[in-house]
């Protein structure tokens, strides 16, 4: 719990000479698999709502001023999700639909999911992963994190665990 007040408490001080900045997070997105080894993306979302969920190629670019992200899928989702979810990258389910088409993956490619809403209030923090990263999964566990910070834990820890820590 300290960790993410620490962490806020930095980003507070980080950003104080700048206003209306970003899309406050109210959650994390992971990512599991399912029996058959197909990735499920997984949401937790401990404040605020989410209503959709995007996932894209950051710009190879290092620190561009205007980042050119290249749009992989978007899914959209009814009701909202203000807690737990979880949905298939190809159909969806469970109130999550894939809006478009899904562009095919590249095994040596590391692509980034988050969530978020129609009117930007809240977020829920991205997760990258490739596909060596999802063969490290088992049923029943989670990859997250981003950058340097990625970990795996048990799908049940993501679900009971991740909301105590968060602020």
């Amino acid at each position: 719990m300290r960790r993410w007040a620490g962490a806020a408490a930095a980003a507070v001080v980080g950003t104080s000479t700048l206003t209306g900045c970003g899309v406050p997070p109210g959650g994390i997105v992971g990512v599991t698999v399912d029996a058959q080894g197909q990735p499920l993306i997984v949401v937790q979302m401990c404040e605020g709502h989410i209503d959709g969920a995007s996932m894209y190629l950051r710009d190879p670019r290092p620190e561009p001023e205007t980042p050119e992200d290249k749009a992989m899928g978007r899914w959209e989702v009814t009701p909202a999700v203000a807690g737990f979810s979880q949905f298939t990258l190809t159909a969806g389910e469970n109130g999550w639909r894939l809006i478009g088409t899904l562009a095919r993956r590249d095994p040596a490619t590391r692509y980034t999911i988050y969530g978020w809403t129609h009117d930007s209030s809240w977020s829920a923090s991205h997760v990258e992963f490739a596909e060596q990263d999802l063969a490290r999964l088992q049923l029943g566990t989670v990859w997250v994190g981003t950058d340097n910070e990625r970990h795996i834990e048990s799908l049940t820890d993501f679900r009971t665990k991740t909301c105590e820590h968060w602020m």
